[in-house]
């Protein structure tokens, strides 16, 4: 995936950072759900995190990468794929 800006690289880093962080999947699990997802909730646990971006960013990195994180991989296998279907919007 190429990354146009600062944002969209914090996207990648937030992604690694919650495949390794349990305490982090459990609060972006509490907004992930019946084939949605809240965005602004998800960015806003980001910016808690230390790191920034947006609804856009976030939307954009998810239908671009085709690569899941373990994370990902085990809300797939839970059927709980993680879509890029904003629930917040």
């Amino acid at each position: 995936m190429t990354v146009n800006d600062a944002g969209q690289s914090n996207v990648l880093k937030f992604r690694t950072l919650v495949d390794t962080d349990p305490a982090l999947q459990a609060d972006v699990m509490q907004h992930i759900g019946n084939g949605g997802w809240n965005s602004s909730a998800i960015v806003e646990i980001g910016r808690k995190a230390g790191l920034e971006f947006s609804t856009e960013d976030l939307v954009t990195v998810m239908e671009e990468d085709d690569e899941l994180s373990d994370f990902e991989l085990e809300l797939v296998a839970a059927a709980m794929p993680p879509e890029c279907v904003d629930t917040d919007a």
